[in-house]
């Protein structure tokens, strides 16, 4: 009776780790599905154009009419330029660049007013009129490849500073002429 209460004991026993490793490897595979929906959908989320970020609610072509308009408090409209100030030096940058980089290849490209401009707190989307970003396109693709004289330094420095005067003036941000001016100038003219 001993034996037959043992081999009942030992078969007991089996199907009872038969049923745990089932058990364990149900847990893995329901846990490697739920791996697997997670992977898809954050993939498919990342497939769609990422939302752009703001300054105080505003964004593109509001951003620009608020600093053009003075349309909200005083406050905000200074807080705006504050944050906005990094931003738009990156948008002129950006196509200077462009225009550098198509005199190189010998084309020319269509220049978006509005483009996301990404920094340290995010993606903003800066908006500028397309004449403004033309003269700053234009600027790019008449810079030599060959390091300008101090001379044509100074004259293209001179043509910087009045195309940033120009695009400032229009969203009242003149005081900030000069750093913009000089962060493009030590960019690209400094360094050619």
């Amino acid at each position: 009776m001993s034996q037959s209460l043992v081999g009942g004991a030992l078969l007991g026993l089996m199907g009872m780790l038969i049923f745990i490793i089932f058990a364990c490897l149900y847990y893995l595979w329901s846990k490697t599905r739920q791996l697997e929906r997670l992977a898809k959908r954050t993939q498919l989320q990342s497939a769609q154009p990422t939302a752009t970020g703001s300054i105080l609610g505003y964004s593109g072509n509001d951003l620009y009419e608020v600093l053009k308009d003075q349309s909200d408090t005083p406050e905000r409209v200074q807080e705006i330029r504050k944050r906005y100030l990094f931003y738009l030096s990156r948008h002129l940058e950006a196509v200077v660049e462009q225009g550098i980089i198509d005199a190189k290849r010998s084309q020319n490209s269509t220049i978006s007013s509005e483009m996301a401009v990404g920094g340290t707190r995010g993606e903003v989307m800066s908006w500028l009129p397309q004449e403004v970003l033309g003269k700053f396109y234009l600027f790019g693709r008449g810079l030599n490849f060959d390091k300008p004289s101090e001379q044509e330094k100074v004259e293209l420095v001179r043509q910087l500073s009045l195309l940033v005067m120009e695009v400032l003036s229009k969203i009242n941000m003149e005081s900030h002429a000069d750093r913009i001016t000089d962060l493009i100038t030590k960019k690209y003219l400094e360094n050619s």
